[in-house]
């Protein structure tokens, strides 16, 4: 479950906000808002492709406490979302 949800992150990145296997390589090692990604995307806009991609809602506490500029937090957090929700990675 948790290479499926990487490889459609993935997949997000590259076909929405036109990111590179290079910088996709490099947003998992360091934050996508450091100045070594320049990731050029809102996190809003990021944050909404990602739970109409998934299919997921987040509640008001998650939000506060994800730190959605981080690639492996983002998807673990997707990870621990109920599977059916998920609906197209099924």
């Amino acid at each position: 479950e948790k290479e499926k949800i990487s490889k459609s992150l993935d997949l997000l990145l590259k076909n929405k906000f036109g990111c590179s296997d290079e910088k996709l390589s490099m947003m998992k090692k360091d934050r996508l808002l450091s100045s070594e990604i320049g990731f050029s995307a809102n996190l809003l806009e990021l944050f909404l492709e990602i739970e109409k991609e998934f299919g997921v809602s987040f509640s008001r506490d998650e939000i506060l406490n994800i730190q959605f500029d981080n690639y492996t937090e983002l998807a673990e957090c997707i990870n621990k979302k109920p599977a059916n929700k998920k609906s197209r990675l099924n």
